[in-house]
């Protein structure tokens, strides 16, 4: 799904009143089309229009970013600095890991921990979202670019931090670690099954694939405007979790203490009664003291989830396979007796396009073509794979 956020020319960009900051409260209770969202600003943008009228990653995307054969011939140092809840990490990282996949000797470092976009790129916040940084990732990114340069260009000593390739702050462990590649910042995989609990309405992330695959049933009704799907929390740190209608599946408290390091993955089974969705998975950790720690989410349409450059919709009434895996890294220790647990949703919020599933071009579909609520049976051999360190 698109951002909305709308995007002006450079020579006028100073020229416009501000958009209405309840803009996206507006759209959302109007159910007009996400194309109508500049004119509903009364702003009409070509660019904006331009943008949507290529929904697939095509040449239009495609033209806008190195090939293969150009990525291969980047010979220059490159650094890259982000965060773990930085809204670019998930692009930053795209970029590095094409170089790296066309180049083999590619001079490219990572430098990534607990920042959003402005800490990633600027100074850390010594409190992030209401969690405070561990002190050993509170660092001054400028200071390191000019530390970087003076390096390269001038034959200083290499910044301190730079030990290997990939240098990352595990959050809870006030340290630094540091890998040759991202796939050495782990050594297993926790791979855990959406399955039933033991208990009544307890969903459980086991370890352990159901014998028999059922399902659970969850209906979203998007000509129900008085409430949302979707809930985003401001904070890392919850005193409660809002599963806003979605389904939360946890695992049981965990017996030994380990790290989650880099990007989870999986696969989602599941049938719908109409032609496409938008899936939305929130990770966190619960704490033994009860407190929920956000650590990233999932947001993708079903339909792109097999080939980003060719639209695929879904058949009603029939068992789809939807594999996900552009998610953003994260680094934390996670102690014993800690949990996970994911809220696995359908994307039904003002600042995300919503996808009414009728299968024309999510961008000109309006509240009208809503139709019945959707309804999804999640089967119990959909699973998460994340990426650990023991």
């Amino acid at each position: 799904p698109y951002p909305t956020i709308l995007s002006w020319s450079n020579d006028n960009i100073y020229k416009f009143k501000p958009l209405p900051q309840d803009l996206n409260d507006k759209w959302y209770e109007k159910g007009t089309s996400f194309r109508s969202m500049d004119s509903l600003a009364g702003q009409p943008n070509p660019i904006f229009q331009k943008f949507l009228q290529h929904p697939d990653y095509d040449n239009y995307w495609k033209s806008m970013i190195p090939n293969g054969e150009e990525f291969a011939k980047i010979n220059i140092p490159v650094l890259t600095t982000t965060g773990y809840y930085d809204g670019s990490q998930i692009g930053a990282l795209k970029y590095f890991k094409l170089h790296y996949k066309y180049n083999n000797n590619a001079n490219h470092y990572l430098v990534i921990g607990p920042y959003d976009h402005w800490g990633g790129q600027a100074k850390a916040a010594p409190e992030l979202m209401g969690y405070k940084i561990d002190s050993a990732a509170n660092l001054n990114m400028r200071k390191l670019a000019y530390q970087w340069l003076d390096y390269i260009l001038k034959g200083a000593q290499k910044p301190e931090i730079l030990k290997d390739k990939i240098n990352y702050e595990v959050m809870g462990t006030n340290e630094w670690k540091h890998a040759p590649s991202l796939e050495q910042m782990n050594n297993d995989t926790l791979k855990l099954f959406l399955t039933y609990g033991n208990t009544k309405n307890k969903y459980e992330l086991s370890p352990y694939k159901s014998k028999k695959v059922s399902f659970l049933s969850q209906t979203v009704d998007f000509k129900d405007r008085a409430t949302q799907n979707n809930y985003f929390t401001p904070f890392i740190i919850l005193d409660s979790l809002d599963a806003s209608n979605g389904i939360v599946y946890q695992t049981e408290p965990f017996k030994e203490t380990f790290s989650i390091n880099g990007s989870f993955f999986g696969e989602l089974n599941a049938e719908i009664n109409k032609k496409d969705m938008d899936v939305s998975i929130a990770f966190y950790e619960q704490t033994p003291d009860g407190k929920y720690f956000y650590l990233t989410r999932y947001l993708g349409r079903a339909s792109y989830a097999k080939d980003m450059s060719k639209r695929e919709l879904l058949t009603p009434g029939k068992k789809e396979s939807i594999p996900f895996d552009v998610t953003r890294l994260v680094s934390k220790q996670i102690n014993k007796g800690s949990r996970l647990l994911i809220v696995l949703n359908v994307n039904k919020h003002p600042y995300d396009v919503i996808n009414y599933g009728s299968g024309k071009d999510v961008n000109d579909e309006t509240i009208n073509d809503a139709g019945e609520p959707l309804k999804i049976k999640w089967f119990t051999d959909s699973f998460i794979a994340i990426p650990v360190w023991k």
